[in-house]
């Protein structure tokens, strides 16, 4: 066999291996303007105002759809879902469910970043493999 074509075929072999890691990197998102627009948003629940909620509500969905334009994020979902649906219950004037959703949508912006499993096992886990844990 040609040098040429050894040398060719070991650097197709790394080319993908950094490729697959690349791929398989954490997400990291900022969540400052979201957790920014939900403080608005407490604040308004706490003064039972619908239209300073509603306000705050469209403007974090506006942030959260920006952010979720620059890439597919399965936390970003979950938060979008949270302040959609606390704005549809202070619309509804039950600002105690509006204030839960708001809470569990800025606990899910401060968890943070967990490392890749792989499809390995929980979240977090790991596994030991030939190149070290994943």
């Amino acid at each position: 066999m040609n040098f040429k074509h050894i040398l060719a075929a070991i650097m197709l072999s790394l080319l993908s291996f950094g490729v697959a890691q690349a791929a398989g990197s954490p997400i990291h998102e900022d969540y400052t303007a979201l957790l920014a627009a939900s403080e608005k948003m407490l604040t308004a629940a706490k003064a039972s105002d619908i239209t300073t909620f509603t306000d705050a509500a469209t403007e974090a969905s506006d942030i959260a759809k920006d952010q979720g334009n620059k890439g597919n994020s399965p936390r970003l979902q979950r938060i979008s879902t949270k302040i959609k649906q606390a704005k549809k219950a202070a619309k509804s004037g039950d600002f105690t469910l509006a204030t839960t959703l708001t809470e569990e949508a800025r606990v899910e912006m401060n968890k943070p970043d967990v490392k890749p499993t792989f499809g390995g096992t929980t979240e977090g886990g790991g596994r030991q493999g030939m190149f070290g844990e994943f």
